[in-house]
């Protein structure tokens, strides 16, 4: 018979997993390895309050609340136009029958523009009009992003048909000068170059707001290039209309070419003032 000593494990006694806990049984049970004799006791520092640096200082707390972070991607209605305007020039240029080569050559020779009139069919007044109102759409849309940033479609509507209505008046005041000055034919041929370089304005823009809307960090860039190409399109549409109107019969009265000069810079200076009264110069 086996006798056992005090230094022998009894194996009929509770696994090691079933020892009772290290507390008065009416607060516990056996769930196994006592934790307290195994890990360490950590005893959690008080709160620490400190005072904040912002307290009885000029830098005080504006908003309190979080704020909603700042959208600076172009809303969808601008990307929809951009559409629409591309779409009527393609338009444009499919019933009139255009060509871009065509177009360049009419800007710099009146021969070339008297042929793009007779194969375009371009023997109607109205029939112009659709050039400008493609050149006016961009702008207004590259204005209204630049100096009204939070308004939206209804208002791009209403100053739209106001330019467009102001561009008509325009050559409307053109036309009666001429009536005046007993003059039409030269004066028609100087609306009639207006319009080739407003329609080469009205594509330059166009794609040019694509970037400008769309292409991250490059806005002021685009925004620079875009009022370079129409600073320099304006003298040379100017100078090209002067000499277009003065090489033509009788198109030497200097009474209306000076009523037309005023009529062409006039609207220039304007749009320069309310630009620098919007946005003053710091």
């Amino acid at each position: 018979m086996t006798q056992q000593t005090n230094d022998t494990l009894d194996m009929n006694v509770l696994p090691f997993w079933q020892w009772q806990y290290s507390q008065p049984e009416s607060e516990g049970s056996n769930i196994g390895i006592p934790s307290d004799s195994i890990y360490p006791v950590h005893e959690m520092p008080d709160t620490i309050y400190r005072q904040s640096m912002f307290t009885d200082h000029l830098l005080q707390v504006d908003h309190a609340t979080l704020q909603p972070r700042e959208n600076r991607s172009a809303p969808t209605w601008v990307f929809f136009i951009l559409l629409l305007i591309v779409g009527l020039q393609c338009l444009y240029f499919r019933i009139r029958k255009l060509r871009m080569l065509n177009l360049l050559k009419a800007a710099g020779d009146i021969r070339a523009l008297d042929r793009l009139k007779r194969d375009s069919n371009l023997n109607f007044n109205y029939l112009w009009l659709p050039m400008g109102m493609l050149m006016v759409s961009p702008i207004v849309l590259l204005s209204q992003s630049m100096l009204l940033p939070d308004t939206g479609l209804l208002v791009n509507l209403a100053i739209t048909a106001a330019a467009v209505l102001f561009y008509i008046l325009r050559n409307r005041l053109f036309r009666f000068l001429g009536n005046i000055f007993d003059n039409k034919q030269g004066v028609s041929l100087y609306i009639a170059s207006n319009y080739v370089y407003h329609q080469l304005e009205g594509i330059f823009v166009v794609v040019m707001l694509f970037l400008f809307f769309y292409l991250p960090g490059a806005k002021m860039v685009m925004l620079y290039i875009i009022l370079v190409f129409l600073i320099f399109a304006f003298l040379i549409r100017f100078v090209r209309g002067m000499k277009v109107f003065l090489t033509h019969p009788n198109g030497s009265n200097f009474y209306l070419f000076y009523y037309l000069c005023i009529v062409e810079i006039a609207p220039v200076l304007v749009v320069i003032k309310w630009f620098l009264i919007s946005k003053p110069i710091s």
